[in-house]
């Protein structure tokens, strides 16, 4: 199953402020052009249901998914429930850093045509990578360095 890796230092922000920023995502379309829209769906102590419209190259791309947050940790667990493609699934991971912290994003995502899988998981992959970059930078501005895509 294809995947994507994406880390981020994050500069002149503690690692709460990091983790309470990412886990804002109401917040997202209007801080990042990848995100249309996101809806809460149904919120509890430490978990969610979210419903996601991102850009995906010349069209949308929709998903509900299912986010699992553990602050002490400084994580969010996703796993896709319905949408447009066959399988997303990841995690985000906040951790300190002198002077700052670092965001990482690791996701393995099926498009769910094995006869074009070797034509749409490189272009898939590419615009995944793209998106999470662009929210990364809308989210943090000029504090972000991406430094593995």
């Amino acid at each position: 199953m294809p995947s994507v890796e994406i880390r981020a230092r994050i500069h002149n922000r503690t690692r709460e402020q990091i983790y309470s920023t990412l886990c804002d995502f109401e917040r997202y379309p209007e801080l990042s052009p990848a995100v249309r829209r996101v809806t809460i769906d149904l919120s509890e102590e430490g978990q969610m249901t979210s419903t996601w419209e991102t850009n995906f190259r010349e069209g949308i791309l929709r998903w509900q998914e299912q986010d699992f947050f553990d602050p002490a940790a400084g994580t969010i667990v996703f796993q896709q429930t319905q949408g447009d493609i066959d399988h997303f699934s990841g995690k985000w991971e906040v951790s300190a850093l002198n002077g700052g912290g670092i965001v990482s994003f690791n996701a393995l995502f099926d498009m769910g045509i094995p006869s074009l899988s070797n034509i749409l998981d490189p272009i898939a992959e590419q615009a995944l990578r793209e998106n999470i970059i662009t929210i990364i930078q809308g989210l943090f501005g000029t504090d972000v360095e991406i430094i593995e895509q």
